[in-house]
């Protein structure tokens, strides 16, 4: 099928609105919209029953690092730094420390049970080591899960700032695999240069935005999310330019950014406007990541995804929460939870494209494999969390009803 202006216009009004649809459906009948999201960009795309053919890589990774980048922009501009605060310890151990145990800890049974090299065990483990933001909260939020113990806020900080780790381990032993000369030295002194230009760039853009925003006088409130959406798109193409990490930067500038956001006019409509574009881009981020898949392939690494879900949820993340948690004061209720929400989503699938593009030597068996444990975890972690939560009695909303 040739796809002409007029049928791209109507396959985009298409992808929306049953995305929009779908969200309700999944509300009703207990299905992650995330994964229903997945399912309509697969069953249009590759091997559906149209003759649409959609394999772009290239274009599909460049739209995935905006939608990213918007998303934890927008995480950031909804996180309060006071409820953070008594647990900024901890949230930011796991998004560091614990990414990097679960990718060892993968990459060591990868090793054990199929003879994968240790650098291609921790390429995958590094894949699979961040937790979704937008798959963890919007499933929170659709069951109306209101957590004790701060576990909402640990979350929060954690799937917020994890992505950037990933993303580094990630790109590092892409390298390192593609390209034989590349230094495992060079990479640690990258690692603290592309943090650190993150950080300090994303506090800079957030601090300057948040000072214009407090004097300038624009002549309509609606204009306000306009100006921010700009300062955003010229942080990422900033960022980028100076080889920092953008995931990390974009974070940054949306804490920042509220921090100040009762000195800020047009706050109102900036925070509708940013829900907005936050569901936009999550549906069309699933979207076009199913997309991308071709399902044939991918059910022939099924049986090996099983495994792989199987050890990740039940072993490697386990261990990292509670390695990673050991210092802090923390229940054994919330280590569970937490261990147990540790679902993957668009990011490990964003993230697998990167080999995928690099041409490295496992780069297909590692994107289909992701592909399956993303939808295996988002089944069987999503739908349980309610009943978990309600088990460990770590939900405030069926105490405040058992009081009733």
């Amino acid at each position: 099928m040739m796809l002409t202006f007029p049928w791209i216009c109507l396959l985009l009004g298409f992808f929306l609105l049953s995305g929009i649809l779908l969200t309700k459906s999944s509300h009703r009948f207990g299905v992650p919209s995330l994964l229903l999201y997945l399912a309509l960009g697969v069953f249009i795309g590759n091997g559906g029953p149209f003759d649409f053919v959609y394999d772009f890589p290239e274009f599909t990774l460049s739209y995935s690092n905006v939608a990213l980048a918007l998303i934890l922009f927008i995480g950031g501009l909804e996180t309060d730094f006071k409820h953070i605060k008594p647990i900024l310890g901890r949230g930011l151990a796991l998004s560091t420390v614990g990414v990097m145990l679960t990718a060892g800890l993968i990459a060591v049974f990868l090793h054990t049970l199929f003879g994968i090299r240790y650098l291609e065990g921790l390429l995958v483990g590094s894949v699979l080591s961040s937790t979704d933001a937008a798959a963890v909260f919007s499933i929170l939020d659709s069951k109306g899960l209101r957590l004790k113990e701060h576990i909402s806020e640990t979350l929060e900080l954690e799937s917020g700032t994890n992505d950037p780790m990933a993303f580094f381990l990630t790109t590092a032993f892409t390298s390192l695999l593609s390209d034989s000369d590349t230094s495992i030295v060079y990479w640690i002194e990258m690692f603290f240069k592309e943090m650190a230009v993150g950080l300090i760039m994303g506090g800079m853009i957030g601090w300057i935005a948040s000072v214009m925003l407090q004097r300038i006088r624009l002549n309509t409130r609606g204009m306000y999310p306009v100006f921010i959406l700009a300062v955003i798109l010229m942080g990422v193409g900033g960022i980028t330019i100076l080889h920092g990490n953008v995931l990390l930067g974009m974070y940054v500038t949306g804490m920042v950014l509220s921090s100040y956001r009762e000195k800020w006019l047009g706050r109102k409509e900036t925070y509708l406007f940013f829900e907005s574009i936050s569901w936009l881009m999550e549906i069309s981020l699933f979207v076009i990541l199913g997309l991308q898949v071709f399902p044939r392939n991918m059910l022939d690494f099924l049986p090996q995804a099983l495994i792989i879900t199987g050890f990740l949820v039940l072993i490697a993340r386990p261990i990292s929460v509670f390695v990673t948690l050991t210092p802090f004061r923390a229940s054994l209720q919330k280590k569970i939870f937490v261990s147990w929400v540790g679902l993957r989503g668009a990011t490990p699938i964003v993230f697998s494209l990167i080999p995928l593009i690099s041409r490295v030597r496992v780069a297909d068996v590692i994107f289909n494999t992701v592909f399956a444990v993303v939808i295996i975890s988002v089944l069987l972690q999503g739908t349980t969390l309610g009943w978990l939560a309600n088990r460990l009695k770590l939900n405030e909303s069926q105490a405040d009803a058992s009081r009733l």
